[in-house]
């Protein structure tokens, strides 16, 4: 059965971009750094995050964190 995805507040989605870029910007793409350090950015700004961008997020999190 396939996970359902679950949205998660500002304050989630401003810690694993921290910790992304703490943690794994060696391994991030150009790509990967600059999508980060854009939603950080809104997030910053207290603007939600689209479903799609949230679940590039948590991709991004589980792959390169782990």
């Amino acid at each position: 059965m396939a996970k359902i995805w679950e949205p998660q507040s500002i304050e989630v989605y401003r810690s694993w971009c921290e910790v992304i870029l703490d943690e794994a910007s060696d391994g991030l793409s150009d790509w990967e750094t600059s999508f980060i350090e854009s939603i950080g950015g809104q997030l910053n700004n207290n603007r939600q995050l689209t479903q799609r961008q949230a679940e590039i997020l948590e991709r991004i999190y589980s792959e390169k964190t782990s």
